[in-house]
């Protein structure tokens, strides 16, 4: 395969790709690729390679290849496991106080804890787990994984990271992100998060990478084997959504922040200036109906599924499985009659 590269004096270098097909027609990333850093630095010494293009591929999560300089940026890992440590002492000092000092409170309490700290069990060793990784970078490009990395008990045969050369990203910037929802434990009480996401632009053709991330929502959480019997889970947790053609949003919860990618990328793309946004979908009840499943849409998109569900059953009635069912059609792009 012949890429040609043109500048104020055109010249042209092959670079030969591997062409190794898995057997499921995912292509591996490519192992050897043009490098950012050979080539002239244009005008303001920033090394803009837009003219390198390397088509996007989807690839499965054993199939990305990893190297000693890769930026790794993933979920913390000392600081969860220090702060469930810190809740299992705080756990075992209930008991102990119960016990000791006949505090018969401790006991309720203790029990409590403990029952959340099994529940968030999974946050941790997850994060200990090789799928704890959000974004890779080396020379070539950037590995997204757009499966959260606590899912990682789904088929290892499905596709779960793209890949994009510096080329295909157009430009890149930080979005803050004010959402404002109501609680579904609390009715009348409004919950606000605040969120932050990298924004790509993407210069290159985005509809396999829609149509994965649509076919991820669409994944069922398979069986597995408990010593009380079998149970499923599944985490409605979706790092990266594409909210219009050719522009994707990574949520950023990761170290190093989103500053440090930002950094990364510069030397070869654009970095717009960072933008602040504030949703609000608390008052959605003085909307026309189709913008209210637009918003309902949304909300279910960002893995919002519970807070989404009460939304449908304020706005429209009807039982928790109708409501359910309401959210799941929105979501599979079928407008509920």
């Amino acid at each position: 395969m012949t890429i040609a590269v043109h500048d104020a004096a055109t010249s042209q270098i092959d670079r030969d790709l591997p062409a190794a097909i898995e057997p499921i027609g995912l292509p591996r990333a490519p192992t050897r690729a043009p490098i950012a850093s050979n080539y002239p630095q244009q005008p303001g010494g920033s090394k803009l390679v837009s003219f390198i293009c390397i088509p996007m591929r989807l690839l499965r999560f054993r199939d990305v290849e990893t190297g000693p300089n890769d930026r790794v940026f993933r979920h913390a890992r000392l600081r969860a496991l220090m702060v469930w440590l810190a809740g299992f002492a705080a756990t075992a000092a209930l008991f102990f106080k119960a016990f000791t000092q006949k505090w018969s409170p401790g006991y309720i309490f203790g029990l409590f804890l403990l029952l959340f700290l099994l529940l968030t069990l999974r946050f941790v060793t997850a994060r200990f787990h090789p799928s704890n990784w959000l974004v890779r970078m080396n020379e070539t490009g950037i590995y997204v994984q757009y499966r959260s990395y606590l899912n990682y008990q789904l088929s290892a045969d499905d596709p779960s990271v793209f890949f994009l050369s510096l080329g295909e990203v157009a430009s890149a910037r930080l979005v803050k992100e004010r959402v404002e929802t109501s609680d579904p434990v609390k009715p009348g009480v409004t919950q606000t998060q605040y969120l932050g996401h990298i924004e790509l632009e993407l210069s290159g053709d985005p509809a396999p990478l829609a149509e994965a991330l649509q076919a991820e929502r669409a994944e069922q959480a398979p069986p597995e084997k408990r010593w009380y019997g079998t149970s499923s889970t599944l985490y409605r947790d979706y790092p990266v959504r594409m909210i219009a053609p050719k522009f994707i949003r990574i949520h950023w919860d990761v170290v190093p922040g989103a500053h440090k990618f930002l950094d990364a990328l510069r030397p070869y793309t654009v970095i717009d200036e960072p933008v602040s946004l504030t949703q609000d979908f608390t008052h959605l009840k003085s909307l026309s109906r189709d913008d209210q499943q637009k918003q309902l849409r949304e909300l279910a998109a960002r893995g919002e599924v519970i807070t989404a569900t009460y939304a449908a059953r304020q706005l429209y009635g009807g039982s928790l499985a109708e409501a359910k069912q309401t959210v799941n059609s929105l979501l599979s792009n079928k407008v509920p009659q």
